[in-house]
Order: C-alpha cells, then structure tokens, then sequence
C-alpha cells in the first residue's frame, strides 16, 4: 500500500510488465480505459499511456494517457499570433488521468500531470505544440464533473467559452510550471 512517503516511478505502460488486473479509480470508463482499450491504442500509435508504479513493483498506481492532435482555433476566443492560414493550430491532447482507489489523495495525479506537463514541452520542442487540450469527463453526476473541472482549474486550464468541458493550457504556461 503506497503512502505519502512512497517513491513512485512514472513509465510508459508495457501491458506485458504492468499489472493493471486490480486498477480500480472508481470510474467504470477510466478503468475500463487500461483493462480493455489502451493495448490496442497504444500498439495502433493512437495514445501513449504511462503508469505510476512503485519501484521494482509492477502494479499500476495511476496512469495518464496523451496523444496529439489538431484543434481549430475558432473554438478560442483569440486566435494567437502566427495562426497558419487552414485555422488549425497543433495540441497534445490528454485523454485521461486516473488514480487507483488505494492510492488516491497522495499526490499521484499531480505528478502524473507534471509528466504530462514534461512532456508536452518536449514535443513542443521537437515538433511544435501550442496547448494542451482534454475533455473533463462527465458520467451523469454534476458533482463528479464539477469536482474534475475544479481539479484541472488548479493546474491553470481554462475552459472553452463555447464548451465549459472542453479545456485548455498554452504551452507557454506548462513551460512556466516546468521551469518553476
């Protein structure tokens, strides 16, 4: 049982290494996400998952997934500077963030967010990003919506005018988190 005082390492999920058997995160859809989808995903060059496991254990903690993609920016208020022409501007779009029941309240979705963070600069640098983009899950509850909403606002995401689920992030707000 990991504790607040728990190393953890951040991989990329081999489902040959990882034990995702037991993950449980208390949303059917996010678990169900690791369970049956994300093999194929990630084998199909879809999404990248990575996994939060202690070290030397093979038990999945919590997971994130990104993939990357384009979004068009009539959907913001501002275009920004230097807009290409076809309106589509490129994004790391981050599919889930999940934390096993076991391990919730540690801080392991705050780290698993700062990888994300980590890693949308690397892209950026590699190959051009200008945000990140997610969708805030919603499963019928308000409450349960309105408490994820509320979780990504922490980070500094901002909702889309035209769809308070759909959020947002510059790429140069991630690199001033990263560099603080």
């Amino acid at each position: 049982m990991p504790t607040e005082d728990t190393s953890l390492s951040i991989e990329r999920w081999d489902p040959s290494r990882h034990d995702r058997s037991g993950f449980d995160c208390g949303v059917h859809r996010l678990d169900n996400f690791l369970k049956l989808s994300a093999k194929k995903q990630q084998k199909d060059d879809m999404t990248r998952v990575y996994v939060a496991v202690e070290p030397g254990h093979a038990r999945v903690l919590g997971y994130h997934a990104i993939s990357v993609g384009t979004m068009n920016v009539t959907e913001l208020a501002k275009p920004p500077r230097g807009t290409p022409n076809h309106g589509n501007i490129p994004v790391l779009f981050l599919g889930q963030v999940a934390v096993d029941r076991s391990a919730q309240g540690l801080g392991i979705g705050g780290l698993l967010m700062h990888h994300v963070f980590e890693k949308a600069c690397v892209i950026a640098d590699e190959a051009g990003c200008h945000a990140i983009l997610l969708d805030v899950m919603s499963d019928g509850d308000a409450n349960a919506f309105a408490r994820r909403k509320g979780w990504y606002e922490e980070f500094g995401f901002q909702s889309f005018v035209s769809n308070a689920a759909r959020m947002f992030m510059t790429i140069r707000q991630v690199r001033d988190i990263v560099q603080s």
